[in-house]
């Protein structure tokens, strides 16, 4: 069940990416029209490899709309965070149980998305520190080591914060009654259904 809810997942995930504003398809296609253009006219094919000055990078695209969505959560984190601690809040237990399991849900997608900007920050500063060290083939090759574990944790983070942030079904949260019985079969069957 399980596998079959992911694979909902990543295609609710997908449509999602595939309904994303023309405009949005439109500057990201402009972009990688200019950057292969810069590159020579030969782009890679998502999820591969490059080289630049030696260094094995890839391409880690995260989508506008998507940036926008994480922005936004971080900001309804902070001012759910901020409510909570106001006393009026405090006093009233159905609105803080009610805060409370907002903020829950929030919480691990804020922190993902954290630990992407970390990421990218880390990629950059092992880039520089890989153009700096040109000569020195050890450090490149630590600064090498490095870019390929940060980019694959950024893009496994891609991947959970997207399909985090897709809409949950209102059903989700409801209980269900679910009854077994006995079908044909016997006593085996009768194993099952508890009679």
């Amino acid at each position: 069940d399980r596998s079959l809810d992911r694979s909902n997942a990543r295609r609710r995930a997908d449509d999602m990416m595939a309904r994303a504003s023309p405009a949005t398809n439109a500057a990201s296609r402009a972009n990688a029209r200019a950057k292969n253009a810069r590159d020579g006219g030969r782009a890679p094919a998502r999820g591969t490899t490059t080289t630049r000055r030696g260094v094995r990078t890839r391409a880690v695209d995260i989508p506008e709309f998507l940036v926008q969505k994480l922005e936004a959560t971080t900001r309804t984190h902070g001012e759910i965070s901020e409510r909570m601690a106001d006393p009026s809040v405090t006093g009233d237990p159905k609105e803080f149980q009610k805060l409370s399991k907002a903020l829950g849900e929030l919480t691990s997608v804020v922190e993902q998305y954290a630990r992407y900007k970390e990421c990218m920050e880390e990629i950059s500063e092992a880039r520089a520190m890989a153009k700096d060290a040109a000569g020195d083939d050890e450090m490149v090759a630590m600064a090498k080591e490095e870019i390929d574990a940060l980019t694959t944790e950024s893009d496994a983070l891609v991947e959970t914060m997207t399909l985090a942030l897709l809409p949950k079904d209102p059903l989700d949260e409801k209980n269900i009654m679910l009854e077994i019985r006995a079908g044909t079969g016997g006593g085996e069957a009768g194993i099952w259904g508890g009679g």
